[in-house]
């Protein structure tokens, strides 16, 4: 029989104990392990499980990513497994695809309408964190953010975005939000909307590859992973070469050209995955 993989076990948790870097998400688990910190284990142990990802070779490069002391490489894994989770919830039929030798999106999803997703995360930037060694203030810059978001789409992901235009596919960029400001209610979602899709029209301005939008807030309350109702949103690219229909998200606050806002029917701020 081949080999059950599995994550965040006993073993990793020596090693975790016995490092000696700091400044990662693992203090935070550690310094609840009793408590948050074994929830957000054992969610992630399930959740690992149950992520349909085909092959050992793929489930040991996914465990790695999830076990790495890196807050970047962990939150990278954590968010493709959540926006999973996401799709699970709400109806979304689709599938992850398998990683290949060339850059592709993390998702193809089949109902209720056709796209293919790649999911990403905007981490602290290396500004803040040198502040933070400095323990010096940061001040809220949405413009800082919004740039940093637009080189996602213009460089970092466009091989991935493009993939679906070269099948004819709407192509779809989900980025977490885990930057310092995160989770402060600064209403980024809004900003976002006014750049995007209000006078300046930047949404129009980005690759034609590019269907649409999401930008997801989440945190994690008593070690259970939670997206913002209030502040997670689609914003629909009305210059796209291949248009994600109006309403493919309706879970999210949706938002179209002219800021046209629709949202959601939903009276808890936070949802639980």
């Amino acid at each position: 029989m081949p080999r059950v993989i599995t994550v965040l076990d006993g073993q990793w948790l020596r090693k975790a104990k016995a490092r000696t870097a700091g400044d990662t998400w693992v203090d935070d688990v550690l310094g609840s392990i009793d408590a948050g910190g074994g929830v957000y284990l054992s969610t992630l142990r399930a959740w690992f499980d149950e992520f349909p990802l085909r092959g050992n070779k793929n489930k040991r490069a996914f465990k790695a990513r999830i076990e790495s002391f890196a807050n970047e490489d962990h939150l990278g894994a954590v968010n493709e497994v959540s926006w999973w989770k996401f799709m699970e919830r709400t109806g979304l039929e689709g599938i992850p695809l398998q990683p290949s030798k060339t850059a592709r999106p993390d998702f193809y999803i089949t109902s209720p309408s056709e796209f293919f997703c790649e999911v990403s995360t905007l981490n602290v930037s290396d500004n803040d964190k040198r502040s933070f060694r400095r323990c010096q203030g940061i001040d809220l810059d949405h413009r800082s953010t919004m740039k940093r978001l637009l080189l996602k789409v213009t460089r970092e992901k466009q091989t991935q975005i493009a993939y679906g235009a070269q099948k004819h596919i709407p192509s779809v960029l989900v980025l977490f939000d885990y930057t310092t400001w995160s989770g402060f209610a600064t209403e980024f979602y809004r900003y976002l909307a006014k750049l995007l899709l209000g006078s300046e029209g930047v949404l129009s301005l980005l690759p034609k590859d590019l269907s649409a939008l999401v930008y997801i807030e989440r945190k994690v309350l008593d070690g259970r992973i939670v997206l913002s109702r209030d502040r997670s949103a689609v914003y629909y690219n009305p210059s796209a070469r291949h248009a994600l229909p109006f309403g493919t998200l309706p879970t999210l606050i949706q938002f179209s050209n002219g800021i046209v806002e629709v949202r959601p029917n939903i009276p808890e701020p936070w949802w639980q995955l």
